[in-house]
């Protein structure tokens, strides 16, 4: 049944507290379980059971072959590793923290999947296509939920089909409270420059993004010019005075269209 297996499915079993054996161990297992007295509660397996319990939860089946402290060591432990995790994401521009984390992401992916670094894990590759199938599917949605502290579903993989994905869904329950004020205007700037660096720019987006951007640029002038005018200060000079708030349709368009160069 497992003649088959490759090395990453092997080192998935092990991990899991199961490791290979021989056919000389599965043929003396057999005759021990068939050989004797019959008894329906013999299983003829191999258990690594440091392995499991190093998992932190122990499987009900195995609960009364493995001993651990307490069985609240798992709770615990997750919310050390969050508090860990967030520690670590503080300070950081929402920009740089996801960074973080999809290392991070990627790291616990490499480690299921067997491979040596983070090189063969490509964040916008759907985990179906890096080679991730049910049970490899569970263990890594086991293995984030012990790292950020959460339980988290059984359909993760199928909900964030790619690494980049999970991260953005990930690092919103791990993220430590949204900077305001400066902090939170250039961490969100840090987060569009980071944007513009993975876009394709057609003759379409360039002119969306552009004319947006023109919008967002008058709001902001806009913005200053009531805080001068707010603290007694002189505002600067500005080309022409837009009113966002009445504006209608058409007067947003006829804006745009002046920004863009259209006639």
């Amino acid at each position: 049944m497992t003649g088959e297996l490759g090395e990453a499915d092997i080192a998935r079993m092990t991990r899991a507290g199961m490791p290979p054996m021989t056919p000389e161990q599965g043929l003396a297992l057999f005759d021990a379980v068939t050989g004797g007295t019959p008894a329906p509660d013999l299983l003829p397996v191999r258990l690594d059971l440091g392995a499991l319990r190093a998992r932190g939860e122990v499987p009900p089946l195995f609960r009364s072959l493995i001993r651990v402290t307490g069985r609240r060591a798992a709770p615990a432990g997750g919310a050390a590793a969050a508090a860990d995790l967030t520690a670590r994401l503080a300070g950081l521009t929402p920009a740089e923290g996801q960074d973080v984390l999809l290392d991070l992401v990627r790291g616990q992916i490499a480690t299921v999947l067997g491979h040596a670094g983070l090189a063969d894990v490509e964040p916008t590759r759907a985990f179906q296509d890096l080679g991730f199938d049910s049970l490899t599917s569970v263990e890594l949605r086991n293995r984030l939920g012990a790292l950020i502290g959460v339980r988290l579903p059984a359909t993760l993989l199928f909900d964030y089909p790619t690494p980049s994905e999970l991260v953005d869904h990930l690092y919103a329950k791990v993220a430590p409270a949204p900077a305001e004020g400066t902090g939170g205007v250039l961490g969100e700037l840090d987060r569009l420059e980071k944007a513009f660096a993975g876009a394709e720019v057609g003759a379409e987006l360039f002119e969306q993004v552009a004319g947006r951007l023109e919008v967002l640029r008058g709001k902001w002038q806009s913005l200053r010019a009531e805080a001068l005018a707010a603290s007694g200060g002189a505002a600067a000079p500005q080309e022409e005075s837009f009113d966002f708030d009445s504006a209608s349709d058409e007067d947003m368009f006829d804006m745009l269209d002046n920004e863009l160069g259209r006639d």
